[in-house]
């Protein structure tokens, strides 16, 4: 009896051991064969390979920084270390964003009231310095207007900035394209949330300055899923102009060019005198950022500091910290 037990474990281990080596043997050929697949993946792209590359037209992007220092920091390198730090970064930003357009980059400034001299050689190759005659520096911005008007025939897209402003989405001008052609408003314009990085922490600003906030419910839209409202506080120290919103703007009159519209000089030329033409939108609080930029200095954010505001957001929960156990 107990040999016939032996033989039947015998049989039953022999089974499974066939068994274990057919599955063993499944398993190496299925990782090899996945590895045949993928040597042979570049000969597949290579047989059905297009021909041609696909063409598509570069957008001309026109861009002019409003930048303006003092006369001591254009002068001495270590006055102006901050000064040259974000302009070096907005530069850059602009070169990243639109790396697929036709890019002209103006800096509108005074003479010996910039830092450019101290900008990277690859940045003072690709940027064309405006030193327009003295005015007001609080008047610079409005001035810069000027270069659109001039060349409203040149350039598919207008964009102003400030020297503090860093881009980093490639897909500004698409969005912007997406607004303008469904937002059913012939004269709204899209601007970006404002946002700055302070202790880890990402804050949009501009809806944390102005309180309490509000948008208009009534006016709002939505596309594709994505919702957009007007703002009582619009402000973004950037805007970019399709060269029809350019024509339109022109038509208008510029009524508001050198005027005080609201807070100060500056917030009037970046966003308020645009206000006798269009109606600014932003994203909607529920998709702040879809379309954004950074304000590359946390000024703002020191100013009014709200750490439980819903418009401060950190990838990190901090009441959920593992602790350190120390031996």
């Amino acid at each position: 009896m107990s040999s016939e037990k032996n033989i039947r474990r015998k049989v039953m281990h022999f089974i499974f051991l066939q068994m274990a080596l057919l599955q063993e043997i499944s398993r190496v050929a299925t990782r090899y064969t996945k590895l045949m697949f993928f040597y042979q993946k570049n000969r597949i792209i290579d047989l059905f390979k297009e021909n041609e590359q696909p063409e598509k037209a570069r957008p001309k992007v026109f861009a002019a920084v409003a930048h303006i220092t003092s006369v001591e920091e254009s002068k001495n390198r270590e006055k102006a270390t901050e000064k040259i730090e974000r302009l070096r970064h907005t530069i850059d930003g602009l070169l990243t964003t639109f790396a697929h357009c036709d890019l002209t980059i103006a800096i509108q400034t005074l003479p010996n009231r910039h830092v450019t001299a101290y900008l990277p050689e690859y940045q003072i190759k690709c940027i064309q310095i405006q030193e327009g005659p003295e005015c007001d520096p609080m008047l610079v911005e409005f001035r810069l207007q000027e270069e659109f008007v001039e060349r409203v025939e040149k350039f598919d897209w207008f964009l102003f900035i400030e020297d503090d402003i860093v881009l980093y989405d490639a897909f500004i001008l698409e969005k912007l394209e997406s607004f303008n052609r469904q937002s059913g408003y012939e004269n709204a314009i899209l601007y970006p949330n404002r946002y700055e990085m302070h202790q880890g922490t990402k804050r949009y600003i501009d809806l944390t300055i102005q309180q309490p906030l509000l948008w208009n419910q009534l006016s709002s839209v939505e596309i594709e899923g994505v919702k957009f409202a007007e703002f009582n506080n619009p402000h973004s120290a950037f805007y970019c102009l399709s060269r029809k919103q350019m024509k339109q703007w022109i038509k208008s009159g510029r009524i508001f060019k050198n005027q005080l519209v609201n807070v100060g000089f500056l917030e009037s030329a970046a966003t308020f005198c645009l206000l006798e033409c269009f109606s600014i939108y932003k994203p909607h609080p529920s998709n702040l950022n879809y379309f954004e930029i950074r304000h590359y200095d946390s000024k703002y954010s020191q100013l009014y500091p709200e750490p439980e505001s819903p418009y401060t957001l950190s990838a990190v929960n901090n009441s959920s910290k593992i602790p350190i156990v120390k031996d």
